[in-house]
């Protein structure tokens, strides 16, 4: 069932993103040019025929991924529309597309990393796949790559030998979830140049089914694309047993300190469409001097209170020890603030704490 992908909204959003006609959740960005590119996931509020859509009902339609810009560091910002639909991919066989990243390359192009929702039967909605395109200016996707990057069908046993936990093959993406658990997760790759220029891809990923953790990838150049030069073993977080599922994961590295740092969302979700009130979400921060941790929380879990989730980084301050940052009301704010983006905010690494610059 296809949803509307709505025009461009022509007035520029100031202290946050409101937009009258999409719900927006999730992010991701880069700069270039003192541009902030801002992407995330997006729907229209209202079906074809006009009714309204209920937020709960997303799942039943195709999401695209919208682009903003930024010029005067995310006070205000530009709708530049569709960035990426279900058609650009058509020839992946995927139903909906679900969170990613975009990274500057050498030559000027960008990788594009997202999650592909393969379309197998009603009852397995959410078999996630890793995959990627190259833009060549930030604005369209222009090319795909026609072969799925990490698979959990096709590479189910090199996963799984790995440390990564995964249903069996016929179950893989089941609308119940896993073993008691939230359903499969292998989703929103985030593209990362290391310290030493290597190009990694972190996603989200389980080592048991109500334990989350991170799936870490080194990529290498093949003709234009990239593929996976190998998979390493999970990435886990010391407060792992806390929360059921991890997403959106986003890695930084200080070059004043010489040290990596790891912002996850979390939650406790067991089922979709489960009731906002049993649901607790929040973001969580960690530190580590190696790539692959072992990691250290910074604090206490943050911007739950505030129903703020799926953050990205816009600039990295380290100089001042901070983070300008951007995220999206979850479901659970008010009912005009949730599903759009909150003006932006500082995180203050150490001590970790928040610093709102603006409220709407």
């Amino acid at each position: 069932m296809m949803n509307q992908i709505t025009d461009i909204y022509q007035k520029n959003f100031i202290n946050g993103i409101r937009h009258p006609h999409l719900y927006l959740w999730d992010s991701w960005s880069y700069v270039e040019d003192n541009t902030i590119h801002l992407y995330c996931l997006a729907i229209s509020r209202h079906k074809i025929n006009g009714e309204e859509l209920n937020p709960n009902e997303r799942n039943d339609f195709p999401f695209h991924i919208r682009h903003f810009i930024s010029k005067d560091n995310g006070i205000s910002w530009k709708d530049e529309g569709c960035f990426m639909s279900p058609q650009d991919i058509s020839s992946l066989n995927y139903r909906t597309i679900w969170s990613g990243s975009v990274e500057l390359l050498p030559n000027g192009k960008k990788l594009v990393a997202y999650t592909g929702l393969e379309n197998i039967d009603s009852g397995r909605d959410f078999l996630q796949s890793i995959a990627i395109g190259i833009s060549n200016n930030g604005f369209t996707v222009d090319s795909v790559y026609d072969k799925v990057l990490s698979s959990p069908i096709r590479d189910w046993k090199e996963i799984t030998e790995k440390g990564y936990y995964l249903d069996i093959k016929d179950q893989l993406g089941s609308n119940l979830g896993e073993e008691g658990g939230p359903i499969m997760s292998w989703r929103d790759p985030f593209i990362f140049h290391d310290k030493n220029g290597e190009l990694n891809l972190f996603w989200a990923a389980k080592v048991k089914p109500r334990v989350g953790a991170i799936a870490r990838a080194t990529l290498k150049a093949v003709g234009d694309f990239f593929e996976i030069e190998q998979l390493h073993t999970p990435v886990t977080v010391p407060d792992k047993d806390d929360f059921t599922q991890l997403e959106v994961p986003k890695v930084l590295y200080d070059d004043h300190k010489d040290c990596y740092y790891l912002i996850i969302s979390s939650c406790n979700r067991l089922y979709e469409n489960q009731p906002d009130s049993e649901i607790k979400k929040e973001m969580r921060l960690y530190t580590s001097k190696h790539i692959d941790g072992p990691w250290t929380s910074l604090g206490d879990k943050i911007l739950g209170e505030e129903h703020l989730f799926g953050l990205t980084v816009l600039r990295s301050d380290f100089k001042n020890n901070r983070l300008l940052c951007i995220a999206p009301y979850t479901e659970a704010a008010d009912k005009d603030l949730m599903l759009s983006f909150a003006p932006v905010f500082y995180i203050y690494l150490n001590p970790l704490r928040v610093e709102f610059l603006n409220q709407f």
